[in-house]
């Protein structure tokens, strides 16, 4: 199963661009795929309007099959091992990923998602119970995401 993770724009502050990349580096070893789709920019319109406009940008992205899985603060505060878990099951194509195409990971953009990205989404993970900038959440879940595949593989970068 292909394990896919949309990011919002260009990482900022532009000093974590090198972090980001090492990491989407060490997860293409694993065949996970990061893609930076084109995030609204604050404008005139309501935050509601951004977000939702953003969210059609989403939407476009995703396919029948995938199984979404949202980053908000307002989610279930995810762990590592969690997260090593539900790599498993998509690899073994067992619960909660029976059926599924692809793994779908998507952070929001400068304002959060909108509710129509956690509504669809199969689960809503939380990074943290901090509220951080974007880039640093970006790095965040990137770590988090290539520590559980280490623990999947038998890696020794994740010490038990």
């Amino acid at each position: 199963m292909k394990i896919f993770v949309l990011l919002p724009g260009k990482i900022k502050p532009k000093a974590l661009s090198a972090a980001q990349d090492e990491y989407i580096k060490r997860l293409k070893a694993f065949g996970a795929e990061v893609l930076e789709y084109k995030d609204e920019k604050v404008s005139s319109r309501t935050p509601e309007q951004t977000k939702e406009a953003e969210a059609d940008r989403i939407f476009k992205l995703l396919k029948d099959g995938d199984y979404l899985i949202a980053c908000d603060e307002r989610g279930k505060k995810i762990q590592t091992l969690e997260m090593a878990d539900l790599i498993r099951a998509s690899r073994r194509g067992e619960f909660p990923m029976a059926g599924k195409r692809r793994m779908v990971v998507v952070i929001g953009g400068a304002l959060g998602l909108a509710e129509s990205v956690r509504k669809k989404a199969d689960a809503v993970w939380s990074l943290s119970s901090l509220v951080m900038a974007g880039g640093v959440a970006r790095i965040v879940l990137l770590e988090g995401l290539y520590r559980a595949f280490t623990i999947v593989e038998g890696h020794p970068y994740h010490n038990e």
